[in-house]
């Protein structure tokens, strides 16, 4: 089992400064906020941008991409959201 925080918890910081310090902490991975509005780590509308960045900071932190934070039930936004977690490699959205 592995043991991870979500990105959420670092609202209105960089998506480095979360995993930095959700790696810092001691976590196995990391849930990635993608909210809009609130904890825009992975915005969606720009996801394909963002990706490598997301792959980056997991391969430097070493942290598993374990999950990705994105509440809307919006058929196109899922679609989207499940295009990016495929491509990232992020298993399961919650």
């Amino acid at each position: 089992m592995k043991l991870g925080a979500n990105s959420v918890l670092f609202g209105g910081h960089s998506i480095e400064t979360a995993f930095k310090h959700i790696a810092m902490a001691g976590y196995d991975g990391v849930e990635v906020s993608a909210i809009d509005g609130m904890s825009e780590h992975l915005v969606l509308a720009r996801w394909r941008e963002i990706a490598p960045e997301v792959k980056r900071l997991a391969k430097e932190y070493n942290l598993a991409l374990l999950a990705m934070e994105q509440p809307s039930q919006d058929p196109a936004k899922m679609e989207t959201a499940f295009q990016a977690a495929a491509e990232i490699g992020i298993p399961i959205i919650n």
